[in-house]
């Protein structure tokens, strides 16, 4: 199969990797330092099992190059959620003719962004689960095998299975859904976990749940996951490595001095050493994060349904007022109380 990845990042390096590796005509589009360790010395694979280098990995650094070597059987989209519609302005502006767009991104809206710009007969949902970095331009890291990928289709007519099959071949573990939105929202709930608390305060996962108050503001936000998730008829599902049924049980149904220990145990055993991804955008300096796709995307569909989701609410606008500089990180970083006065706060407005 041909495909091209756009946004070859930690993600989109890997799984284009690891299906170059198996014998596919991979294009990868990514910064112009990705295209020039690539061209020195490879596309390195690293995962606990060793080191695959791939010298002749195809990297171009635009979408229209990319779009020259085209058509495509599959266009894979990797970037960050709020660079979604200007990555779809370019692969229009260009003309990049693909069969089928993947959207292995985090969040609920981009498919539809995606469905929107290309047909929804056109669009395949995706889920990826492993803990995976970039050290250096042109090295990937799978950090833990634990994990794997999520395929469904936004049209239930059209099967899935050939690609489900070639992703299994290339060694990326893979498990195909006949509901994208069950499978995304699942996901959703455990990008949810310490992420946007851990990035404000500029914390890990695992000290934000050893703080007892911080735990229960966790957990709050994850049932009004749930509710929201209810309301729309959306159910829980299992994901490659993680029983989310059982997590959204146990959220619902134990008492936060038992939950907190078991969470504190996932979030360490699920990302390994790399911290939360909204942390790692915060200590970028990103001027955005994927807040907006995350807690955001609660609070947006709470509204349409009539749920309040308080709490998701001032996660989003106190980390966006922070990536925005409206106000400073050291105004708050490494001050639980201080974050759970603005809740509390925001909470009280209604």
């Amino acid at each position: 199969m041909r495909i091209v990845v756009i946004g070859a990042g930690a993600v989109g390096g890997w799984v284009g990797g690891r299906l170059a590796a198996a014998g596919h005509a991979v294009v990868l589009v990514g910064r112009s330092a990705l295209v020039q360790a690539v061209q020195r010395e490879g596309l390195r694979l690293r995962s606990p099992d060793g080191e695959e280098v791939l010298r002749e990995a195809t990297v171009v650094p635009s979408t229209a190059e990319a779009a020259s070597s085209g058509p495509y059987d599959l266009a894979l989209v990797t970037v960050k959620s709020y660079d979604t519609e200007a990555v779809i302005a370019e692969m229009k502006a260009a003309d990049l003719e693909a069969r089928r767009f993947l959207s292995l991104q985090n969040g609920v809206f981009n498919e539809e962004r995606l469905a929107d710009a290309f047909g929804a007969e056109r669009v395949v949902a995706g889920t990826f689960l492993n803990p995976v970095s970039v050290p250096t331009p042109g090295t990937v890291v799978l950090e833990k095998r634990k994990g794997g990928v999520g395929l469904a289709p936004l049209d239930p007519a059209w099967s899935i299975a050939p690609w489900v099959a070639a992703f299994n071949e290339a060694g990326l573990p893979t498990r195909a859904y006949a509901d994208y939105r069950a499978m995304k929202w699942s996901k959703l709930l455990l990008n949810l976990i310490g992420n946007a608390s851990a990035a404000i305060l500029d914390l890990s996962s695992e000290a934000v749940f050893a703080h007892p108050r911080l735990c229960r503001l966790e957990l709050r936000a994850m049932r009004e996951t749930l509710a929201v998730m209810r309301r729309l008829g959306i159910p829980v599902v299992s994901l490659p490595g993680y029983p989310v049924p059982l997590l959204a049980w146990a959220v619902r149904r134990l008492p936060a001095p038992l939950l907190c220990p078991l969470l504190r145990r996932l979030v360490t055993g699920g990302r390994g050493a790399k911290p939360p991804s909204l942390l790692i955008e915060m200590r970028r300096g990103r001027r955005r994060t994927e807040v907006e796709d995350l807690n955001g995307a609660v609070v947006h569909w709470g509204a349409q349904v009539g749920l309040e989701t308080p709490v998701n609410r001032a996660l989003a606008e106190t980390l966006s007022r922070l990536a925005e500089g409206r106000i400073t990180w050291d105004q708050i970083r490494h001050r639980p109380e201080t974050l759970l006065a603005v809740v509390e706060g925001m909470a009280g407005r209604g």
